[in-house]
């Protein structure tokens, strides 16, 4: 009997009793027993922990039916001092008798991996036992860090402005120096996750933090041909079950399918895809479909024939652009494509790094099956991209 994981985008605030809640119904209701992972969190384990049994016991859980893992990064100790450094440590395991539902915190996944990963990427005991917990029914959640860890390739770090100026790191082994030095373009990391999610990479912080480049590079250029990127955004959770992905939370979850994608040059990017889903949606993994919570209003709208300034998932005008552009926008108002046929709307931001800027421009094309409506945020199908970028002197 296949789990249950909830992976969220990191920063829950409004909707925290909703996903905890979720996640302690899932696994079984209060009376279970649940675990918490604060590996990633760094320093101050104990209040990390703390915060997080607080909140479950208040949601009905009793404080005793709450159980901390020691298991943090190697200059960390616990208030008894102690630190089981690995996942093979004896009396781990121990802990995990009878959980139900298991709690992975945000911070850096780089603790992570390294505390549940052997150095030959094989499954520590404490990592096999928590795939035996989610093949009989049990809850996996995390948000953060404790998101990225989920699929089996991980985005270990990186950003936009990275993506453009820099190489793609494979692998933690450089990380610690990359860490000395503080560089507002962070490259790429591509590396080993725990692999609970097995259909594509997990992005976080999505809405809120500049990272579509970062996602589409580590769909095109990991070795394991991973094609699918799946990116929640904060205060959200993915909801995974038996092949359904349905959402919690206040924001959306995108779907970047880069399978039919490939690169043309530094930050340009042909046949990409991209889909959105919010509360209320689902998407079925089988038949490739987004079923949404209700239709596009009928209402066409027109518009000016121009650029969208910033026009890319994490501005806020984001939504507003597929809605009343792409959605509901007239297709005489667009612009057209002649060898495709196809009406599109541009989207255009710019990017600083080591004294260059780089003008990124989003092409979104509206086909016979895209589709979508405007509820707190677009949802969105079978919206094709292109992106282009140049490097321009100002």
């Amino acid at each position: 009997m296949e789990g249950t994981l909830l992976i969220v985008g990191g920063g829950l605030t409004e909707s925290a009793d909703e996903v905890f809640s979720a996640l302690i119904e899932r696994a079984g209701g209060p009376q279970s027993r649940f675990a918490f992972i604060v590996t990633a969190s760094g320093s101050g384990p104990d209040e990390t922990y703390r915060s997080y049994r607080d909140d479950f016991v208040r949601l009905g859980v009793p404080e005793d039916h709450c159980v901390l893992i020691p298991l943090y990064a190697e200059h960390v100790r616990d208030e008894r001092g102690y630190n089981a450094f690995t996942g093979d440590a004896d009396g781990l395991c121990e802990l995990l008798e009878g959980v139900k539902g298991v709690w992975f915190t945000g911070g850096d996944q780089y603790f992570t991996a390294g505390c549940f990963l052997r150095k030959d990427g094989s499954d520590t005991r404490l990592l096999a036992k928590l795939r035996e917990i989610y093949a009989n029914g049990g809850v996996i959640g995390g948000s953060s860090a404790g998101a990225a860890i989920m699929s089996e390739v991980m985005i270990g770090d990186g950003n936009n402005r990275g993506v453009l100026s820099r190489d793609v790191v494979y692998g933690y082994d450089t990380y610690d120096e990359l860490c000395e030095i503080d560089d507002p373009c962070e490259p790429l990391i591509v590396t080993k996750g725990l692999g609970f999610f097995p259909h594509g990479i997990v992005d976080q912080h999505f809405n809120k933090r500049p990272r579509l480049l970062r996602i589409i590079e580590a769909c095109l250029c990991n070795k394991q041909n991973t094609r699918m990127g799946y990116a929640v955004s904060e205060d959200t959770a993915l909801v995974y079950h038996a092949g359904t992905i349905e959402v919690l939370g206040s924001a959306s979850v995108y779907l970047i399918d880069c399978r039919n994608a490939e690169k043309t040059g530094n930050g340009c990017y042909r046949g990409l895809k991209f889909g959105a889903i919010q509360k209320g949606d689902r998407y079925e993994l089988a038949s490739d479909t987004a079923v949404f919570a209700q239709e596009s209003a009928a209402q066409e709208r027109e518009f000016y024939r121009d650029y969208v300034t910033d026009g890319i998932i994490n501005s806020p005008v984001f939504d507003a652009m597929i809605d009343r552009y792409l959605l509901r926008g007239q297709k005489e108002s667009m612009y057209r494509c002649e060898k495709r046929d196809l009406p599109y709307i541009k989207g255009a931001v710019l990017y600083e790094a080591y004294g260059e800027t780089y003008l990124v421009v989003l092409k979104y094309f509206k086909g016979d099956k895209t589709r979508g409506y405007m509820g707190r945020h677009a949802s969105f199908a079978d919206v094709e991209v292109e992106i282009d970028t140049v490097k321009i002197r100002l």
